[in-house]
């Protein structure tokens, strides 16, 4: 008997569901399948841009939220969510450009001047951004057809305002993912970001009380944010571990000989910003140079001079390589170059290249900050050390170096944890879920019980 056009539309969607990865749950992919496409709109002041080769540092080199927020949309693009991202852009990229056939990226800014800032980039980047999106948003508010708002939270300011004022501009339910809380994780890197901090924290209040759902990477965030929050929702980050695994040998040596790597090195993959504690790399650094090893640092950021000055006043020029930007499809390679990545932040949210680089089979060395705390507890807690702890974060590499722990850190369990708690799978379900029981319940906003 022939299957009727919906039935067919059904299994399209099915399969496609299928190859990402990405399954939601049954009742939701009903839903999803009997009333089209939802479309939401995602203000986010940062995403990757995956079609770039090069990132100016001054506009926030990429990190863990940037890239988060990129794969999350293209999954949920794949599950088939209608998006339209509002962020930020740089120069050359264009102004409205579509990544998936669901899936459209819009660079929102106002002229600014370019003074630049070793803590921000540009002075009044995320601002910018900011006034361009409230006024878009006000001139398109009678004629948007969103079902759901996302705003995607980084703990400043600009972001807290337009995540406040987007839901009544557009009348619609808003859900909020909070990458940065600056109630339960962030710690001001600077006098000033000290004057603004308690702004930002009551900010954040207004902002989670008013939204629909609240979904937050780790239960530490989630339990600080119930306490105002109408619902929340442990959604940690994702990753696709068929991008992040083990690559072909071939492929690692010809990283390595093309970034003159000789020796066994450890790695660093991130921003260079205070927050991520590259001064901690210094001191690991003289100490494996002792040890006949190396350091390779991947990424950029605004404090990447001063990293420079430091190596260089250091005298470590000859065991330390700092790549600068990579595109994204060779951080795989660059953390499989590596024997470990360590990650000595200040804090962390959640810390998305430990997850990285688990899949991958490389053990990761980090302070017990943030989301780091409840990522690596469950699975190698004995490479977790204290908050500013140089040296035991030298004592812990020397070891996995000199083949100690081998067991928990082996390759295969080390993907086997990843694989059964961070998944894009996971992340779209619950995503989806959120989406639907927001669009569901717009015409009769009711406070439901935190979950």
């Amino acid at each position: 008997m022939p299957r009727s056009p919906a039935t067919s539309s059904a299994d399209r969607t099915c399969e496609q569901l299928h190859r990402s990865r990405c399954l939601p749950s049954e009742a939701s992919l009903h839903d999803l399948l009997t009333t089209g496409h939802m479309k939401v709109l995602k203000l986010t002041p940062f995403f990757h841009h995956p079609d770039a080769e090069s990132w100016p540092r001054e506009y926030d080199s990429v990190g863990g939220m940037q890239v988060q927020t990129w794969r999350q949309a293209v999954w949920l693009a794949e599950a088939g969510i209608h998006q339209h991202v509002m962020t930020i852009g740089f120069p050359g990229l264009p102004k409205l450009r579509q990544l998936h056939p669901l899936l459209w990226v819009e660079r929102m800014m106002v002229p600014m001047p370019r003074i630049r800032s070793e803590f921000s980039g540009l002075v009044a980047l995320t601002q910018s951004w900011a006034a361009a999106t409230l006024g878009a948003l006000f001139h398109r508010a009678r004629r948007q057809d969103f079902d759901v708002v996302h705003a995607h939270l980084d703990g400043q300011i600009p972001a807290l305002l337009v995540a406040c004022l987007a839901p009544r501009l557009l009348g619609r339910p808003l859900i909020v993912t909070v990458h940065c809380s600056r109630l339960a994780v962030y710690t001001p890197t600077s006098w000033l970001d000290a004057l603004q901090h308690r702004v930002a924290q009551w900010l954040e209040r207004r902002t989670i009380a008013k939204a629909f759902a609240i979904m937050a990477l780790t239960q530490r965030t989630a339990a600080v944010l119930a306490k105002d929050a109408q619902r929340v929702a442990i959604v940690p980050d994702a990753v696709d571990t068929t991008q992040f695994a083990p690559p072909p040998l071939a492929a690692v040596k010809a990283f390595r000989e093309r970034h003159g790597l000789r020796k066994k090195t450890v790695g660093f993959v991130g921003r260079i910003a205070k927050e991520k504690g590259w001064p901690h790399l210094i001191p690991l650094a003289k100490a494996l140079r002792e040890e006949e090893c190396e350091l390779l640092i991947v990424g950029d950021g605004t404090q990447r001079d001063r990293l420079r000055r430091a190596i260089d006043e250091a005298g470590l020029q000859d065991c330390v390589t700092v790549t600068g930007f990579i595109p994204n499809h060779e951080v795989p390679l660059a953390m499989a170059a590596c024997r470990l990545i360590v990650m000595p932040s200040m804090y962390e949210e959640f810390g998305g290249a430990s997850i990285e680089a688990l899949a991958i089979g490389v053990p990761v060395v980090a302070f017990a900050v943030g989301g780091l705390q409840e990522i690596l507890r469950g699975v190698t807690p004995e490479l977790l050390i204290p908050a500013e702890d140089t040296h035991t974060l030298i004592t812990r590499a020397k070891e996995v170096l000199a083949g100690h722990h081998a067991k928990k850190v082996h390759p295969a369990r080390l993907r086997a944890y990843v694989e059964g708690r961070y998944t894009p799978s996971a992340m779209c379900a619950r995503t989806l879920d959120l989406y639907q029981s927001a669009h569901g319940n717009s015409t009769k906003p009711a406070r439901v019980g935190s979950r």
